[in-house]
């Protein structure tokens, strides 16, 4: 009995044995399911990352060739649009030219003025180089005009207007048949600056202008040249500031005898005839000198040349013998000036040209009948011999339109000197007489009194 029991004790433990074992083969089999299960979901995530990041990345490029494409068709666009502008611009312009040489005679003026067409965002189109003053074989001769800085292109649009006009009236009737003589300066077209030759082709002869503007090379000053040869601009700015002298004192109700007597009585012979020989006929309106707000002084130049001494002193002799003929028992005075330059001296020039002066012609720095006036602008010299250069307000035309009197521009500084001492004395005079008057009046009242008293 005992042996059986204790075989099926055996059987028994040796089945739960295999349970376990069998349970624990099925746990591990869960495990390695489990394990297998999570390291395929890790397999497809990472898959599928890799995906979407292949897949952004193939955007972003994407992005950025259209960003490209689209840049390139904007550039085109513009280019497109600045091409036809440009086009339709150069066609107005022929389309204009067409209708000028069609509709406009063909002996049309060139001088006419239009400010529209002159002026054109705050600059001149027709400006020439600076080296137009000292680079040409043909003698520059015209007007240095000041204004105020930054304001040329108005002071130009001031001053056409009122030459033009003035032209009309003072410039010889021959004026319109002069026409241009062609002068080699340095190379006259594209073609000479590429074969390097000056040589020109005879070509027909056209009419010139009256008033050509050179780029002076400093701020606030400006060239005006006259190409007529049968004009001078000193007897043509003397007239103008006469004219307009006169007119203004007229305007006051003064009287213009001083003006006939001191100031036209000295000046040369051709500004008188340039005077007497006026067409009187022609009105130049009062809109044409009340414009003129900007621009100050308006010298008239004979000559034009490089800044050296090389340059300067033969031609400063040419211009001293010329304007020095007849100027026994007058005086003279130097105005010298440099803009933009530092090789020459002041001092030195203004000595070396007062020995070339007639040693008779004395010196009067107060009231001079002559003044040498030179301007050294940048790489260029302008000269010129003006008379009566202080009696006409120093040639500024501010000064002239507003025609302040108290200056008295005809007198000179010891007249000045000495009427405020004869004022002086004559006050101290006054002052004197009354005080006697005073003390007579109240000795008079006492003398009464003490008559009164003593009755």
């Amino acid at each position: 009995m005992l042996t059986t029991e204790n075989q099926q004790q055996t059987i028994e433990n040796n089945q739960s044995l295999k349970t376990l074992e069998h349970n624990e083969s099925d746990e591990n089999s869960k495990k390695r399911s489990l394990e297998e299960t999570k390291n395929n979901n890790n397999n497809n995530e990472n898959e599928n990352e890799n995906e979407n990041h292949k897949n952004s990345g193939e955007n972003k490029n994407k992005k950025i060739v259209n960003k490209k494409l689209r840049k390139e068709q904007q550039k085109q666009e513009r280019k497109e649009k600045k091409q036809k502008t440009s086009n339709t611009e150069q066609n107005e312009k022929v389309e204009k030219k067409k209708g000028e040489e069609t509709n406009d005679d063909p002996n049309a003026d060139p001088n006419d003025y239009d400010e529209k067409k002159a002026i054109f965002k705050g600059k001149f189109k027709s400006w020439k180089k600076h080296s137009r003053l000292f680079a040409t074989d043909e003698v520059v001769k015209g007007l240095l005009v000041c204004c105020d800085s930054t304001r040329e292109a108005h002071s130009i649009g001031e001053m056409l207007p009122l030459l033009n006009s003035f032209a009309d009236k003072y410039f010889p009737k021959d004026e319109g048949e002069t026409k241009i003589e062609i002068v080699n300066s340095y190379y006259d077209t594209n073609e000479q600056r590429q074969e390097g030759t000056t040589d020109v082709e005879p070509s027909e002869p056209k009419k010139r202008k009256r008033f050509e503007l050179i780029n002076s090379g400093c701020g606030g000053i400006y060239f005006i040249s006259i190409p007529i040869e049968n004009v001078d601009p000193i007897d043509f700015m003397n007239c103008i500031f006469v004219d307009i002298y006169k007119r203004q004192m007229i305007k006051k109700n003064l009287s213009i005898d001083f003006i006939d007597n001191d100031i036209i009585k000295n000046f040369p012979e051709s500004t008188k005839k340039m005077l007497e020989n006026a067409n009187q006929s022609i009105f130049i309106p009062d809109k044409v000198l009340n414009r003129v707000i900007f621009t100050s002084k308006v010298l008239p130049i004979l000559r034009t040349f490089r800044a050296s001494e090389v340059d300067m002193y033969p031609i400063m002799r040419e211009v001293i013998k010329e304007n020095f003929k007849n100027a026994q028992g007058k005086t003279f005075a130097i105005e010298l000036r440099t803009r933009n330059n530092n090789s020459l001296d002041k001092n030195k020039v203004i000595k070396d040209i007062a020995e070339m002066v007639d040693p008779s012609i004395k010196v009067d720095l107060s009231n001079p009948d002559l003044v040498i006036v030179i301007e050294i602008i940048k790489s260029s010299v302008v000269t010129s011999v003006i008379p009566q250069y202080k009696k006409l307000f120093k040639l500024n035309l501010r000064e002239v339109i507003k025609c302040e009197l108290e200056r008295k521009p005809t007198q000179s500084k010891q007249k000045l000197k000495e009427e405020k001492k004869q004022q002086l004395i004559q006050k101290q005079e006054q002052y004197l007489k009354e005080k006697e008057e005073k003390e007579q009046q109240q000795k008079q009242e006492e003398n009464l009194k003490t008559e009164i008293e003593n009755k």
